[in-house]
Parts: structure tokens; C-alpha cells; sequence
């Protein structure tokens, strides 16, 4: 359907080409849509611009020639969609048209520009018609989910050609949901050895991505309670997800304590003079750490054939870790690190639920880029 965009490509041309350009030089190749798009550039700037003038009158002339060369050529053939290059024929004169009659020196190099209305919206109604015809034919095969998906596609431009053709709005409807691929996401199973950990916030995760973001224009997802309340018809995939193992081991625990000092440090300033000496401390730095291991079994079952079709783990890992100090002594010995780390407190080891709620983070990032690679072409 690369005709179509005939109009956007003219329009920019006309952004893109050089302000110098008078189109001459795309006039002597034969390209005569740009030449025209140059020259009228050019004597909005100037319209006495003697070649760009000349340009137009040359090249408007061949243009239109050219356009309806096309259109007679489309017309005798037996493509069952012909008509379309009609219609981005005749809409590419009367691009032209509009554009000279908004240039006051272009009107007086070309003061009768033709337009084609009347034949424009007669070959919009005939493509129209066209892939009308070609969407209700394999829709009448919507078994099959490619032809399906070629009937969408077929009423889609029917409603560029002319929308509200007929029932059309209605057939692509139907089209659709016959195109699209219904995939349910079922909960994750709570594990009996799992400690007490809700994870139905992980599943419900997914599913808000999936229904705000369109991986592909002809897969829907659906949790199991939509599905039930649409009564679907049939469901082709389902996506079933479950933890293999969740644990939370490695507790490390340390303590390490070291002496400080610091020279030259001021002891006092009575007296005739200040008294200069090293001053001491012992610091105890605390580490506290806990890891939440696990994975992730991802499977896409094809509901019809009843088997797997695609199969991942996906492993994690979360550290928690805390550092603290304490220390005996005198303050003025500790470094900057140090006095940073006596600062702090102890915090207790967090509870699994937010270990669990950590350690998925990563795997609903990969759970959701499987989703996406797998299922953007289908």
C-alpha cells in the first residue's frame, strides 16, 4: 500500500529541498512531481523567479500528463486492486492543485490548475469496494487465523478509502477477534514451602503491563476471570508460571575491630602554647547480610495441541546487606568513613516477604521480555 503515501512524500519534499533549488535540474530527469514541488518553493519566495517560473509551466504540464497516463494504464488492468493507484494518481493532481492555488506567483504561470474530485471519490469508492470484496472472502475462511488477519487488514483500507463503507466497521470487528491470539495468564500455585509469602502481586505485575501495552496488534491476554466473563470461544495459548524454589540462606554475619589514631592533633591551647599530640579509638565495624535465591519455571502451553511450546527458567538473586560501627575512644581519631558508619544503626534482617518482593524484580523484567520477543510477530 506504498501509494498511499504518495501525498506525505510530495509534502515533504517541499520541507526538504534546497531554498535555492528552482526544480530544473529534477525537471530534466523526469521527475516531475519534484520539479513542481521546487519551483513552487521557490516563487513563494520570489514570484518573479524567471526559472522556476519556466520550470512550472514545464513541469506542472508533464506531471499532470504523467499522473493520468497512469491512471488510463491502471484502469486496463486486471489487478483486482487497481484502483488504488488510480485514486493516488488523482490525488497527486490535486495535491498539486491545492498547492499552486496557494502561491500567487504560481497562479499566474499556471492559471487554470486541474482538479479531479468528482473521478477521485469514484475511484475511492471502487478500491473501496475492492478490498471489501477481498476482506469478505477471507473472512468467510476465519478458521484460519491468517486469513483472518488478512480480512482486518483488508477492511482497514477499505476504511482509509471511504470510511463507514457500508458494515465495514462492524467486519473489522469480527475480523479481529478471529485475528487475534488469545493468550491466559494463570495465577502462579502457592508452594506449601514457600513460608507465608503472597506473590499474587508478581502475576498481577504482568498483567497490568500486558493491558496497557500493545505487543502486537493481533495478541489480547486475558487472566482466567476475563476470559470466563467474555466467554471465549476458544483460547489458543496458555502462559503458566511457577516458582521451582525460593530460599533464604547465606546469613553472613562479621565483625571486624581495629584501632585508629590521628597525629598532630590540637590537645590544648592554654598556656603559652598550644599542646600538639596523637589521639586514639577503637573501631568495631558490623556487616549483616542475608540472600534470596530462586527460579522461575515459565512455560507457553498451545491449548489446542495440549503441549508445551515454549519453555525458560528464570533464575535471581537479592543480597541484603547493612554495615554499621561502633566505637571507644576519642571521636577526633575516626576518619570520615568511619564517623559515617557510627552513624548508622543496626537494621533488623527484612522479613521474606520483602526478600521475595526484591528478588522478582529481575525475573518479571525477563518474564516480560520473553513475552514481547515471543509473541511481536505473531
Amino acid at each position: 500500500m506504498k501509494t498511499f503515501y504518495n501525498l506525505l512524500i510530495i509534502s515533504l519534499i517541499i520541507f526538504l529541498i534546497s531554498a535555492c533549488s528552482s526544480g530544473k535540474k529534477a525537471l530534466q530527469k523526469g521527475d516531475y512531481d519534484k520539479a513542481v514541488a521546487q519551483a513552487i518553493h521557490r516563487l513563494r519566495g520570489n514570484d518573479d523567479h524567471k526559472k522556476a517560473a519556466s520550470t512550472l509551466a514545464k513541469a506542472y504540464k508533464y506531471a499532470v500528463e504523467s499522473h493520468l497516463s497512469n491512471v488510463e494504464r491502471a484502469k486496463l488492468s486486471m489487478d483486482q486492486l487497481k484502483w488504488e493507484p488510480v485514486v493516488s494518481n488523482y490525488q497527486s493532481i490535486n495535491y498539486l492543485y491545492d498547492e499552486i492555488l496557494r502561491c500567487p506567483g504560481c497562479r499566474e504561470v499556471v492559471p487554470n490548475p486541474v482538479k479531479y474530485d468528482a473521478e477521485l471519490a469514484t475511484a475511492k469508492r471502487n478500491a473501496a469496494e475492492a478490498r471489501y470484496q477481498l476482506g469478505m472472502a477471507a473472512l468467510n475462511q476465519k478458521q484460519n487465523r491468517q486469513k483472518a488477519i488478512e480480512a482486518h487488514q483488508h477492511f482497514s483500507s477499505v476504511q482509509y478509502f471511504v470510511p463507514r463503507y457500508k458494515d465495514v466497521e462492524d467486519k473489522l470487528q469480527e475480523a479481529l477477534y478471529h485475528a487475534t491470539l488469545k493468550v491466559v495468564v494463570e495465577p502462579i500455585p502457592t508452594p506449601a514451602r514457600m513460608f507465608s509469602i503472597r506473590h499474587e502481586f508478581f502475576v498481577n505485575k504482568i498483567n497490568e503491563y500486558l493491558h496497557n501495552h500493545v505487543i502486537s496488534e493481533y495478541v489480547r491476554f486475558y487472566t482466567p476471570d476475563e476470559a470466563q466473563a467474555q466467554q471465549l470461544e476458544f483460547v489458543d495459548h496458555i502462559i503458566r508460571m511457577e516458582f521451582d524454589q525460593f530460599a533464604l540462606g547465606n546469613v553472613f554475619s562479621n565483625k571486624v575491630t581495629r584501632e585508629v589514631s590521628r597525629d598532630s592533633v590540637l590537645l590544648s591551647d592554654e598556656g603559652r602554647a598550644p599542646v600538639y599530640g596523637t589521639v586514639k579509638a577503637t573501631v568495631t565495624v558490623h556487616e549483616k547480610a542475608i540472600t534470596g535465591t530462586g527460579l522461575l519455571d515459565f512455560k507457553i502451553l498451545d491449548n489446542d495441541l495440549n503441549k508445551v511450546i515454549s519453555q525458560e527458567k528464570f533464575p535471581s538473586e537479592y543480597t541484603w546487606a547493612v554495615r554499621w560501627a561502633s566505637f571507644n575512644g576519642d571521636e577526633r581519631a575516626l576518619t570520615d568513613e568511619d564517623k559515617a558508619l557510627v552513624n548508622k544503626i543496626e537494621l533488623p534482617i527484612p522479613n521474606p516477604q520483602w526478600m521475595f518482593e526484591e528478588f522478582t524484580a529481575p525475573i518479571y523484567d525477563q518474564v516480560i521480555n520473553k513475552m514481547r520477543v515471543y509473541y511481536r510477530n505473531f
